[in-house]
């Protein structure tokens, strides 16, 4: 899994709910370039759900129709799993290169 699933994961998680684009790529620290391409792989393995704006809101609102995207159940599972293996294999790196956790420099 490439560091920038996993942001969007956190994201998505944090979050807890329904997330547009535009919040997605704030949360995450990513690009929509990058963003877009990992939802519809996620959503491909049934890990988010999607869908549009009701016409009426975005009108409402003065804008073009958001794309929302959320964890399924499965989803949401997995993704903690994932995210939690990561970081313990991360752990697991920095205890075998002698790092302390606080920091991304060797003990002197």
């Amino acid at each position: 899994m490439t560091v920038q699933t996993e942001a969007v994961l956190a994201a998505l998680l944090e979050h807890g709910g329904e997330l547009w684009g535009f919040e997605l790529s704030r949360l995450s620290g990513l690009a929509a370039g990058t963003i877009y391409p990992i939802l519809q792989r996620l959503a491909a393995a049934g890990w988010v759900v999607s869908r549009w704006e009701d016409q009426s809101d975005a009108e409402a609102g003065g804008r073009p129709a958001r794309r929302y995207h959320q964890l399924t159940v499965e989803g949401r599972s997995r993704a903690v799993h994932a995210l939690e293996a990561t970081a313990a294999r991360r752990a697991d790196l920095s205890r075998l290169l002698g790092l302390r956790p606080d920091t991304d420099a060797a003990p002197s």
